[in-house]
């Protein structure tokens, strides 16, 4: 390692590991970390250390033989070069990087570490630390079924695009009939023996700690469900004024531009909506970055659908194109209701929050961890996943909203949004990460 990446032993209380820096990368898991890397320093006295991965297309660069070093722009955040990884088996395939980051964490000694997201860490990473930091508390959290499913890690059969209940090796080399079912079988032995290093599990939905528990059959008192939290304070959102009927509803999609995040079905119930008797216009605003990492396929129905969307007579589509974090509420400023119509179970959804965050009702397919994100009717519409007509229902009970109705369901939207309080959260993974309760029982007034 570089010597600008080492630090004394026992510099840091905490340290916290994911995938990619959000600054660089956008994405909702490393943002969670990134989220509770900071809240950890607003409201603990933990001194606390953020370690993102990065991959060859971040572009950025290391130095000679330092695996390790640390950000140029902030004291307590380093970055982590993986180089080339192995997406079957979730690890580097060069040993050296991980074995690096094990010395680096062993150098440091912290007290707890918590892997938000093991990949391009490597989920053998888990192993090494257990070697070099054998009493050390380590947490790993898991943001979709990567230790599942392949493909993924959305547990969507790539033959016909239908759901999973189980993984099976069998049914997995049907979706990859060029590997082998026994090396699927090897893959989820492996996968269970590294996690089993781990002391506790987090998740932010019920639903994935199910499937996991299910999967690798891991005892339940190892597993927490944490609802990601958000601190409202760094969002400058203000409720809207009115919901007049003199311009369009606009339904707005935030998010990757991915075969399974439902892009199709929202411009399907768009279609279906149009042919109905409507009273007023409206707009489906796509805020969606990342094209080139849908398929082909899924990118020339959805254009196909766009060009449909022509001969609306009541509605139209705006395309704004990908965003970042900070441009993130005056995008929410332009939609009147956010719509995530995820076609995978969606395991938590960040979104959600955000659009609370952002006074907006949400409108989501009752799928995966999405079905617990809403109070349906109080602060947004559940609807059948991939049912565009029953999509289009709710969009235009939407739309039959009056000024009132509209204002009660989005205040109650930011309610829902107060709810997932980051000092409550901090008082949870205290319990999960093995944190010493003596520096957050400071925190317990503030997380009512």
């Amino acid at each position: 390692m570089s010597s600008d990446s080492l630090l004394p032993a026992s510099s840091y209380d905490i340290a916290i590991l994911t995938l990619f820096d959000p600054k660089i990368t956008a994405g909702g898991a490393q943002q969670c970390a990134y989220d509770l890397y900071l809240n950890l320093k607003k409201y603990t006295k933990f001194r606390v250390c953020f370690i993102a991965a990065t991959s060859p297309v971040t572009k950025l660069k290391s130095k000679a033989n330092a695996f390790v070093r640390r950000s140029s722009n902030y004291e307590d955040e380093f970055y982590f070069f993986t180089g080339e990884y192995d997406y079957f088996w979730h690890c580097c395939k060069d040993s050296r990087p991980p074995k690096d980051l094990a010395l680096f964490l062993e150098k440091i000694n912290p007290k707890s570490i918590f892997i938000s997201h093991y990949m391009h860490l490597g989920i053998d990473l888990i192993s090494m630390i257990r070697a070099v930091l054998p009493t050390s508390n380590i947490s790993v959290g898991l943001h979709e079924m990567l230790f599942a499913c392949m493909a993924d890690g959305q547990m969507v059969k790539k033959t016909d695009g239908q759901l999973c209940q189980k993984s099976d090796p069998e049914l997995c080399s049907m979706c990859f009939p060029h590997i082998n079912a026994d090396v699927f079988a090897a893959r989820k032995k492996f996968n269970k023996e590294c996690l089993e290093q781990a002391n506790n599990f987090i998740f932010p939905s019920k639903h994935l700690a199910g499937v996991f528990s299910d999967e690798l059959n891991i005892s339940p008192h190892r597993i927490h469900v944490i609802n990601h939290p958000i601190d409202l304070s760094s969002y400058q959102a203000k409720q809207q004024n009115t919901f007049s009927a003199n311009r369009p509803v606009r339904f707005g999609y935030f998010g990757q531009f991915l075969d399974n995040k439902g892009v199709d079905v929202m411009l399907k119930a768009g279609g279906e909506l149009d042919a109905k008797q409507l009273k007023r216009r409206f707009e489906i605003v796509i805020n969606g970055g990342n094209k080139e990492f849908a398929s082909e396929l899924y990118q020339a129905k959805v254009e196909a659908l766009i060009k449909e969307s022509r001969n609306w007579r009541q509605g139209s589509i705006v395309e704004l194109g990908g965003y970042s974090h900070n441009e993130l509420v005056s995008r929410m400023d332009r939609v009147d209701f956010v719509v995530v119509p995820s076609t995978w179970p969606e395991v938590f959804a960040l979104v959600v929050t955000e659009a609370f965050a952002c006074f907006k009702p949400v409108l989501a397919a009752r799928i995966g961890g999405l079905g617990e994100r809403l109070r349906d009717g109080i602060d947004g519409f559940n609807f059948q996943p991939r049912n565009p007509n029953d999509l289009a229902q709710k969009m235009h009970q939407c739309m039959s909203l009056t000024d009132v109705s509209y204002r009660q369901m989005s205040s109650e939207a930011y309610i829902s949004a107060m709810r997932l309080n980051p000092k409550r959260a901090l008082l949870e993974y205290a319990k999960a990460l093995d944190l010493n309760l003596n520096f957050t029982d400071q925190l317990a007034a503030g997380a009512k």
